[in-house]
């Protein structure tokens, strides 16, 4: 059995009727409200005495007023805390190549401007930098990324006028925002003025450096002879370039005033005049250049010494690491990890992926077939591989932004997980790109234009979707901002 509750036990009750409309209750009503046990009553002259005041009511309230200003205090600083924070990571986001700044609303279009040729927009000084040659006269222009506000705009070509061939300007920013902006072009010819001739001329390349705080030149320079091939590195420029015995010269020289720093000659020739063989090409990565011909040459591109020089026959491509070496790879020898000096550290079983980001993932990415493989870049050892035909765009937070051609999703930098996958209807014309928050996707919709859709970085789910420019080329990511390309124009969406 249950305990037993006792019993109540009813006391008498003596009803007092307070009613606020009485009048001055009576020294006996008042007996009853304060009683004799020293907190009322009667004092000892006879008349009545008010109850002792303990102070209770008041000693609490001033506690009570401090822990509020301390929590508005404590909650004001977190806040602050927290958007310093928030800004902290946009503006390093914003400052990557290739990265957007954080979305937190749906982008509208900041400014538009015209700019085409080879390198129609990019990022320097802090500004959204854009080239244009309407009309033959090429400009160059820097702009605030937020406004369009024009912040400098310097003419490098007039125009050429008739009987002259069309000039082309390319400019290159370098990886620090503060580095010189260098442009370049080849002189115009005139039309058929060297046909039938035995030494036709060959106009030279012209080179300008220009501040890109305020457009003020920095220094100007030409380059005689046939351009094989261009390579930035650092502020300096490496060229290629083809020699009359067909063998082919290449020098680093001083983007300012292209004093040379070191030259290098080909000991065979490796240009063909009949147009059989494809022109030699220079590629470069990192602190490396190469050489593409009938047989390549990899150089220093600090030095101009000779890394490896390489068999007839074989093509070799190079990619740059982040420590600073390279990686090589070559038809039937495969790829292989190599250190700054040439030395092979392992063999991989293809070349690293070239990928954006915030570097926040130690192991280097290849694109092997049907998988992905995540590898040490020490000694070549397998992290994780991941089953997909999609390839590795981006990365941030240590998550892979991933696509195909005509999917896209994410995959986990840690175990190689695959987080979502979204399969498209028609094929990308140019890869997503991310803002840290969201992957954003360009997607074609057939005949009714394109659309640029943010999805979640890690779950895929969609947050918005605009419309792009019905002529759209590409999307980039430049100074932080989405830019849609056209064939005339630069949009700054934001």
């Amino acid at each position: 059995m249950g305990a037993v509750r006792p019993a109540s036990r009813m006391r008498p009750v003596e009803l007092v009727d307070d009613d606020e409309d009485a009048g001055p209750a009576s020294p006996s009503s008042r007996a009853h409200h304060h009683g004799d046990d020293g907190t009322g009553g009667p004092g000892p002259d006879g008349t009545d005495r008010e109850p002792a005041d303990t102070g209770d009511g008041r000693r609490w309230w001033p506690w009570l007023v401090g822990v509020l200003v301390v929590a508005v205090v404590a909650g004001a600083i977190a806040t602050s805390v927290a958007e310093r924070a928030a800004r902290e990571r946009a503006d390093l986001l914003g400052a990557l190549p290739g990265v957007v700044r954080p979305l937190e609303a749906v982008p509208t279009t900041l400014w538009r401007v015209r700019a085409d040729g080879p390198t129609p927009v990019l990022a320097a000084g802090g500004a959204i930098v854009t080239v244009s040659g309407a009309g033959g006269r090429w400009v160059v222009r820097s702009s605030a990324a937020a406004t369009g506000e024009v912040r400098w705009e310097v003419p490098v070509v007039e125009p050429a006028g008739a009987g002259f061939e069309s000039v082309a300007v390319a400019c290159s920013a370098g990886a620090d925002p503060d580095a010189v902006l260098l442009c370049a072009w080849t002189e115009p010819n005139v039309v058929y003025g060297s046909a039938g001739e035995s030494t036709p001329y060959v106009p030279p390349m012209r080179f300008l450096a220009l501040d890109p705080a305020d457009g003020a030149p920095r220094g100007s320079w030409e380059h005689d002879g046939t351009v094989l091939g261009v390579v930035r590195h650092a502020d300096d420029v490496v060229v290629a370039t083809g020699l009359e015995d067909r063998r082919v010269r290449v020098e680093r020289r001083d983007g300012i005033d292209g004093t040379v720093q070191w030259s290098w000659t080909s000991t065979a020739a490796l240009v063909d005049n009949g147009g059989v063989r494809a022109a030699p090409s220079l590629v470069g990565d990192g602190d490396v250049v190469a050489l593409v011909a009938i047989s390549t040459a990899v150089l220093d591109a600090r030095t101009g010494a000779v890394l490896i020089d390489g068999p007839p026959g074989r093509v070799i491509l190079v990619s740059g690491l982040p420590d600073g070496g390279f990686a090589t790879w070559a038809s039937a020898l495969g790829g292989h990890l190599r250190d700054a000096d040439g030395t092979e550290r392992a063999p991989v079983h293809a070349l690293p992926v070239d990928v954006v980001g915030d570097g926040s993932l130690d192991e280097i990415l290849l694109d092997w077939g049907n998988k992905v493989l995540a590898t040490q870049p020490a000694d070549g050892a397998t992290v994780w591989s991941t089953s997909t035909s999609m390839s590795p765009v981006a990365v941030v937070d240590r998550t892979v932004v991933m696509a195909g051609e005509a999917s896209v999703g994410a995959v986990d930098g840690a175990d190689g997980r695959i987080l979502w996958e979204q399969e498209l209807t028609v094929e990308l014309r140019s890869h997503p790109l991310t803002d840290g928050v969201h992957v954003l996707v360009p997607e074609p919709l057939g005949s009714l234009g394109q659309v640029l859709v943010a999805r979640g970085l890690r779950d895929g789910v969609e947050a918005w979707r605009i419309a792009l420019p019905p002529d759209l080329v590409e999307v980039r990511a430049v100074a932080g901002r989405v830019v849609a390309l056209t064939p005339t124009d630069v949009v700054v969406l934001g």
